[in-house]
């Protein structure tokens, strides 16, 4: 990972990357259509959110939010491409995969690998994670490997402001590393 010194343009860069992941058939193969009859509005809703949290400069004046969004249904999703795009760019990062259900939860694991592998921190969110941690008595087994591996976990909705303390932490530093 390259640090970035304030004077540094590639400093005053954030990648937001929201990832809605698909779940594998039966055989392994992760099913994707080549035209999906209906997006995914978790997706559409929380880059609502993080286009909200770009206009009231959460993380600072001057701070180039860029949000890039990928429904894995409907477009083949890459790992290897995205972490070069935010590399070449700079700046700093934060891989969210969203409104992950039950069923797509090996899926964003799969897919936080690479990016874990390459420095970058990845979160979890949606209606496995927060189901699971709402209603079980302890984290299941895949969970719990999850959080060995190095991912973060959402719960609960990312409305009034909490997906704000996702990019910036309580001490005034934000909480993504740089690219």
């Amino acid at each position: 990972m390259q640090g970035h010194t304030a004077s540094d343009p590639a400093a005053r860069i954030f990648h937001f990357v929201m990832i809605k992941p698909t779940h594998y058939d039966d055989d392994g193969y992760p099913i994707q259509w080549m035209r999906s009859a209906i997006p995914s509005n978790t997706l559409a809703c929380l880059n609502g959110l993080a286009e909200d949290a770009r206009a009231r400069s959460v993380l600072g004046p001057g701070v180039d939010f860029r949000l890039h969004t990928f429904d894995e249904t409907n477009r083949r999703v890459r790992p290897d491409r995205i972490i070069r795009m935010v590399r070449r760019a700079g700046g700093r990062v934060l891989i969210g995969l969203v409104g992950v259900q039950s069923n797509q939860f090996p899926r964003a694991v799969d897919l936080a690998r690479p990016f874990l592998a390459a420095g970058l921190p990845v979160c979890i969110g949606g209606f496995h994670v927060s189901g699971c941690l709402a209603m079980l008595p302890e984290m299941p087994p895949d969970m719990r490997a999850a959080l060995e591996l190095g991912i973060s976990f959402f719960a609960g909705e990312a409305e009034s402001r909490r997906l704000d303390e996702v990019f910036f932490s309580r001490n005034g530093m934000s909480c993504v590393r740089s690219a």
